[in-house]
């Protein structure tokens, strides 16, 4: 008789001092970044606060060591929804998820997604830097405001990966209980000008904050994508 196949859980590892695989981390299956589906490993421990220019730095020397890494705007948006959608699976482990990024997202932690605001096309360039960088380009200067409120919601898939507002905000809802608005030069520079993207969240939003400068120094989410 053949057995069913198991589908992989959410799931949470305390840690224990042995190697980097052995803090405490997350388990989250089916995660969907760039078209492809894949295993996570989300880890509880974020990088010292570092400059974005730094955090390229790290990124390099921990690929080469197959460490965890600092992730891209859209891949910790991406594995924050995943985990959302595994909500009710594994309850005790889904709830500590859900507080580690209410946590995590109001220490403004920085991203290797940078904003290009140019005088002509605005470009977003993700994993910024690094041998993995791929690049978005389209319009993301525009007034300030709540998601479902702003016009070009186009914004949003260049930036996070999706213009789902709804599935935006029922995932923000879950983990800080607020809609998110979006932070953003308004106007067209009249010279290159690069921002970060990133989260921000306190008790009345979370803010997809595209205005910041790279020098400024924050901590990162860490992952290990299961091969």
């Amino acid at each position: 008789m053949a057995t069913a196949k198991t589908e992989p859980r959410l799931r949470y590892s305390p840690p224990i001092v042995r190697s980097c695989r052995d803090e405490g981390h997350f388990f989250i299956p089916g995660v969907s970044y760039r078209g492809e589906t894949g295993d996570y490993l989300l880890f509880e421990k974020m990088t010292p606060e570092m400059p974005q220019d730094k955090l390229i730095e790290l990124y390099e020397r921990e690929k080469q060591a197959g460490n965890p890494l600092p992730t891209d705007l859209p891949l910790i948006w991406a594995i924050a929804t995943r985990g959302y959608e595994l909500r009710d699976e594994n309850n005790e482990e889904a709830k500590r998820l859900q507080k580690f990024f209410r946590n995590s997202f109001r220490s403004c932690p920085n991203t290797l997604t940078r904003v290009h605001y140019s005088p002509e096309v605005d470009c977003i360039l993700h994993n910024v830097g690094t041998s993995e960088q791929y690049i978005s380009e389209g319009n993301v200067v525009g007034p300030d405001g709540w998601l479902d409120k702003i016009p070009d919601k186009g914004i949003l898939e260049r930036v996070l990966g999706t213009q789902d507002v709804k599935q935006i905000n029922n995932v923000v809802q879950h983990i800080n209980g607020t809609n998110v608005y979006l932070c953003r030069i308004n106007s067209k520079p009249e010279q290159l000008d690069k921002r970060v993207a990133r989260f921000d969240a306190d008790d009345v939003r979370l803010v997809l904050n595209c205005f910041r400068g790279p020098r400024i120094e924050y901590p990162a989410f860490r992952v290990l994508k299961i091969e």
